[in-house]
């Protein structure tokens, strides 16, 4: 009898027992800090624990001036620790509301800007979290601002970071240049042209960004021309506010319609948000953020000239963004490597 599902079982249960009993010990985090600006913006609110660079937090509205819209301002006061970091990564949380977008800054005492990061978000109307790296030389505290009462920003993740070696091929280069703390993929950089590699054309779609909602269309569909048909294909793109039980539908052509396979990140992830419906027994939940989606196409179902590829609502499945649509399509190379199975009897 084999002792792998006997361990198994007495490894479920020790985690159970854990749980039940509080002594599941937490990750530490030292040198990072989620701020929960909903509830510390409440009167009375309990100070957070902070890591040692962090020396306060504090939030104030800033009236109109200058012909400028009134704003409020999140400042993270920090104190000057070169031996320790020398960046910040800020991961804002928030409802991407056009026009009420946060950015973050860095400044001196003095009230010398620093730093100034871009406006957050794509005013997709969906929550959201976007992240920006901050230099620290010279700089005294951080704001993140946003136009209007703040009431659209959730929270915000501040984490200390540090260079690390890695090694790259020259020539297949990885677009990362901050790895994320809970695993997410990095954003899509959709390239302008066609590239093709060891028998894969890699082509872009569309970089726009499409809505996709129960209230409204809950299918949108893309167009393609081929010039030959594929072995095989990937339809890959960005996915905002994914449901985790009801991700998208894809359908190429005449194929049966399927789930699209999405990256999830950590389950640690302050992106995840619940939701709790009438008459579901379990909460749903959804990401709000952008994650990648992929689906594969047989090659039989494509073919020389137009092709249509659709996107749909899953049937629970609440309002959703879509972009960075992207295919790749294998075909026949000069060192492509198959086996042939033989037909049972």
């Amino acid at each position: 009898m084999s002792l792998r599902p006997f361990l198994a079982l007495v490894c479920a249960a020790a985690l159970a027992t854990a749980q039940e009993t509080g002594t599941l010990p937490e990750q530490p985090t030292p040198f990072s800090v989620w701020l929960d600006l909903v509830l510390l913006s409440k009167p009375g609110a309990a100070k957070p624990s902070l890591p040692i660079w962090f020396e306060s937090f504090q939030n104030e509205p800033v009236a109109a001036k200058d012909g400028e819209p009134p704003k409020t301002v999140y400042r993270l006061r920090i104190r000057r620790m070169p031996t320790l970091h020398r960046e910040l990564l800020l991961r804002v949380f928030f409802d991407d509301l056009p026009g009420v977008q946060p950015a973050a800054s860095a400044w001196t005492e003095s009230g010398r800007e620093l730093f100034r990061g871009p406006v957050m978000g794509v005013g997709a109307s969906l929550p959201t979290n976007d992240s920006v790296t901050v230099p620290l030389d010279g700089a005294d505290y951080l704001d993140i601002a946003v136009p209007g009462d703040g009431s659209n920003i959730r929270g915000v993740l501040a984490s200390s970071l540090k260079d690390s070696a890695a090694k790259q091929t020259i020539d297949f280069q990885s677009p990362e240049t901050v790895q994320d703390p809970f695993g997410n993929s990095a954003p899509a950089q959709p390239a302008e042209d066609d590239a093709k590699l060891f028998g894969r054309v890699k082509a872009t779609v569309d970089t726009g960004i499409t809505r996709l909602s129960p209230k409204g269309g809950t299918t949108a569909q893309w167009q393609f021309d081929l010039t030959g048909q594929p072995l095989t294909a990937i339809v890959t793109f960005e996915v905002l506010n994914a449901d985790l039980a009801a991700p998208p539908i894809v359908t190429a052509n005449d194929g049966q319609p399927g789930y699209a396979s999405i990256h999830w990140p950590d389950l640690a992830d302050p992106g995840f948000r619940g939701e709790s419906r009438p008459l579901e027994p379990a909460m749903r939940f959804q990401y709000t953020g952008w994650v990648r989606a992929q689906f594969v196409v047989p090659g039989n179902l494509l073919h020389y000239g137009g092709n249509t590829v659709n996107i749909s609502l899953a049937a629970d499945s609440g309002t959703i963004a879509i972009r960075n649509v992207e295919l790749q399509l294998k075909h026949n190379w000069k060192h492509f490597d198959y086996i042939l199975t033989p037909a049972s009897k």
